[in-house]
């Protein structure tokens, strides 16, 4: 929640307080270069320090507003990755603002800056800097104008179910790849073979899922669960990844894991989700589980999820709402699937798998 009133066009604070540490640290940056130029007794470095101190607190705040804002707004496919590289140059930005001002204290404390020298060092030890004050506002840059975050008329891609149109008399796949490896699992009578073909079982079996189609419209792969695991995943590999999910747990009383990275069964990332409406995200490394992030879901009716792995970024969101955000190292490519296990049935409606760039 915001400390602040903010206007309608703005729907977090964040937009409103990115322009303060650009200012201060490129201003700091010029009144830096000129103190090479001008008597001492107009500018001189310690007024510099202060601006470049100043910087990195309003550098501080923004980032910390930034990490809010991106927790509750939810992103089209092709801002992913822009905001995972916003976040992190902002991060590298933050970090080598926090040292630099305790470097030039430091200069102070120890009356370095009374050397020509230390003030060129100081100088060009900025310049890096900077390089970061640009690559963060482009990037932020693209989320606002290319995808209007941050103005409260974000634009983004449908995610409705009842969009889908699927043909229930086609013997046509239901399992459709796209030429850069991308694919869409829509739901339909041969939605049972295309799971044997499409999938590889790494605990349990596909007799132990007892897959049957629906005769709903649209309609859905029911999937049995049982107290023994039921893990199946791609047979492909895959990098950084957008896959969304359309499903109903309301008959199901256990687990239900979206697995994505994955080596082998000891060891991959996922976001889990359970009958009692608890989300967690988190990684399986030789066996043993590391919890990121958990929240709280409604587990009623259909479910819209997506689960989001690009690079050291990881989100998961529940009908639109960023639900839990974790950060690790990046992960080696792997496959994606899913782990059920409980008692009950999962209904599945589509699944769509996107790599991002």
């Amino acid at each position: 929640m915001d400390l602040f009133i903010t206007p309608d066009w703005a729907p977090n604070i964040h937009p409103l307080l990115v322009h303060f540490p650009i200012a201060l640290l490129v201003v700091a940056a010029f009144a830096n270069l000129i103190t090479f130029f001008i008597p001492e007794k107009w500018w001189d470095e310690t007024k510099n320090t202060i601006l470049y101190v100043a910087g990195a607190l309003f550098t501080g705040v923004t980032y910390y507003s930034g990490t809010v804002a991106a927790d509750t707004i939810f992103l089209p496919t092709e801002a992913q990755s822009v905001l995972s590289e916003h976040a992190d140059w902002a991060q590298y930005l933050l970090w080598f603002f926090i040292l630099y001002a305790i470097l030039r204290i430091a200069f102070h404390w120890f009356d370095l800056f009374e050397k020509k020298s230390f003030k060129i060092i100081a100088f060009l030890t900025v310049l890096p800097g900077l390089f970061m004050v640009y690559e963060t506002a482009e990037y932020g840059g693209k989320m606002v104008f290319g995808y209007g975050a941050g103005t409260g008329q974000l634009l983004q891609q449908e995610e409705s179910e009842s969009s889908v149109t699927t043909d229930t008399t086609s013997t046509a796949s239901s399992f459709i790849r796209k030429e850069n490896g991308d694919w869409t699992w829509d739901m339909n009578q041969n939605s049972v073979s295309d799971l044997i073909a499409n999938f590889h079982w790494l605990e349990g079996s596909v007799q132990g899922l007892k897959p049957v189609v629906t005769q709903a419209q649209p309609p859905r792969l029911r999937l049995e669960a049982s107290e023994q695991a039921n893990l199946f995943v791609t047979h492909d590999s895959y990098q950084n990844i957008q896959v969304d999910y359309y499903l109903n747990l309301d008959n199901l009383d256990g687990e239900i894991e979206l697995v994505h990275h994955l080596q082998d069964a000891d060891n991959y990332d996922f976001v889990s989700l359970n009958s009692e409406g608890v989300i967690r995200q988190g990684r399986m490394q030789n066996g043993n589980t590391t919890i990121f992030a958990e929240g709280t879901f409604e587990a009623d009716g259909k479910l819209f999820l997506r689960v989001v792995g690009d690079g050291t970024h990881f989100r998961g969101y529940v009908n639109r709402e960023m639900k839990v955000h974790g950060h690790d190292d990046a992960p080696e490519s792997g496959n994606v699937g899913l782990k059920i296990q409980g008692s009950g049935s999962v209904l599945i409606s589509q699944v769509e798998l996107t790599q991002l760039n």
